[in-house]
């Protein structure tokens, strides 16, 4: 498992999500221009957000609890706060922030409000766009969780000691559409079904793994429920709504014939499945008592981007579309040449690993072509996972002064050596590193996405004050994009 320097997670999501934006109903859940790897060319920032301040404790009144709110929004204006809980739109009571985004599509929003204990009403006339709202994500106890003991599962294999929301499995279609968190669809229940076809929840990301049954049970851990994939997307696809599918390829257990067989049956439901990623499984070092399982190959990996080619070029005339993409990971562990950007179709799933060192190579030198300014301004280390060092070194040297950077190839000794991505480093396994290095510079830029969101914490709980205090060197955390890392080099 392995990433760019600014890539999303590089894996399973770890902990409840980060507070949704609401949207029109019927606008994506989530886009390759809205994903925070490697790009897009970041515009003129945003204004400031208004915020709660940590999250309420929830009431049985149900409804959901404002994060935050855009000065200057449709929202703001009608007077809308952090910490307010809105029970209803038009009436409609909501369970949740889909619920909010469903019926929050009409022009004029009459919101039930509860602040502070009392109940008021708020009128909301909105323009074309968001309403400049989000919400407070749920906690653990609020999401559905996986059943299935997948014998790939990431949490699985995380050690123990971690704060307790990293150890959430969730398997909630819910996240699925706001997030593009991956589902399995067994515990889906009629109910579901039904509110995902009649609030049109699309797309959907689904972990498919295999479409013959009786693996795909093997393969999730043999659920109570079953396992039986092709029934289910044919039910979403004959309603309309469209799918993203996910292969995590285990060598020895669903790669060869296997593969092939589930590419072939997933394709004719194209459209409406409208995209397969196949990634390698990431394996840590915490693996006792888990399935027996080991990773690609440098051979297996060059073998796969030959197949994959081939089955891209044939489903490009047949259904228009490659359909079937491949993780970064495998073109680097192949030593193959990467895809150009056309060959992403859009980057859809980048969030899953696919096209985000490509996105960041063609983001990086747009980004400096269009710079009066390219000399590094004083000595850093950057920091990044091991696998993308090398090429992130190759884009520095296009700098003036591009040797006062030290790209910093950090080695994930907390997960192991398989876990290449920078999204998974820990604030230990970055100060060991760093420490034995010496001169450090000025600074050392570490990517933000290293940090989780809202806690301002490394995955082992360090923070970067912490790291700057061990290594008494300015630490800086460098937002996910290009052009951010290249005003932080040469501004």
């Amino acid at each position: 498992m392995s990433g760019c320097f600014f890539d999303r997670d590089g894996g399973p999501e770890t902990g409840p999500p980060s507070p949704p934006t609401l949207r029109a109903r019927g606008e994506p859940a989530r886009s390759a221009s809205a994903a925070r790897p490697g790009g897009p060319e970041m515009g003129p920032p945003s204004p400031p957000t208004l915020r709660a301040r940590g999250e309420p404790a929830r009431s049985a009144s149900g409804g959901v609890v404002v994060a935050a709110v855009r000065p200057g929004s449709d929202a703001a204006t009608a007077g809308l706060c952090p910490n307010d809980r809105v029970l209803a739109v038009n009436g409609t009571a909501l369970r949740d922030a889909i619920d909010f985004q469903f019926h929050a599509a009409d022009e004029v929003l009459r919101l039930d409000v509860e602040r502070e204990g009392r109940r008021r009403r708020l009128t909301v006339v909105r323009a074309p766009g968001e309403l400049g709202v989000e919400l407070v994500p749920p906690r653990p106890g609020d999401i559905a969780t996986c059943a299935n003991k997948c014998v790939f599962c990431f949490i699985h294999q995380l050690p123990k000691g971690m704060r307790r929301s990293l150890y959430v499995k969730d398997d909630d279609y819910r996240l699925s559409f706001l997030h593009g968190n991956y589902i399995t669809l067994t515990d889906l229940d009629e109910a579901a079904f039904e509110r995902i076809v009649t609030q049109r929840l699309s797309p959907l990301y689904v972990s498919v793994h295999a479409t013959d049954p009786a693996l795909r049970h093997r393969l999730l851990g043999q659920p109570r429920h079953s396992a039986e994939i092709l029934p289910r997307l044919e039910r979403l696809a004959k309603a309309g709504i469209r799918v993203h599918a996910q292969i995590v390829l285990c060598p020895a257990l669903n790669d060869g014939p296997h593969l092939a067989r589930t590419v072939a049956e997933l394709a004719p439901l194209h459209p409406h499945v409208a995209t397969t990623a196949i990634v390698p499984v990431g394996l840590t070092r915490h693996r006792a008592r888990l399935p027996a399982l080991r990773a690609l190959t440098p051979d297996e990996a060059a073998a796969l981007v030959i197949t994959v080619s081939a089955w891209q070029r044939a489903f490009q005339a047949t259904l228009g579309s490659r359909f079937v993409f491949l993780a970064d990971e495998v073109y680097l562990l192949a030593d193959r040449p990467l895809p150009p950007s056309a060959a992403y179709e859009g980057f859809p799933v980048i969030e899953d690993g696919i096209g985000l060192v490509r996105r960041f190579e063609d983001g990086w030198r747009r980004s400096l072509a269009r710079r009066g300014v390219r000399r590094v301004r004083r000595d850093v280390t950057l920091v990044t996972g091991e696998m993308f060092a090398p090429r992130l070194a190759a884009l520095v040297a296009t700098l003036d002064d591009g040797a006062r950077v030290r790209v910093a190839a950090v080695p994930n000794d907390f997960f192991g050596r398989g876990i290449g991505v920078a999204g998974l480093l820990t604030g230990g396994d970055v100060q060991r590193h760093l420490a034995a290095r010496g001169d450090l510079g000025a600074a050392v830029l570490v990517p933000a996405v290293t940090v989780r969101d809202g806690d301002g914490v490394f995955l082992d709980d360090v923070t970067p004050a912490d790291l700057a205090r061990d290594l008494d060197v300015a630490v800086k955390l460098v937002a996910p994009a290009p052009a951010a890392l290249l005003d932080a080099l040469c501004r």
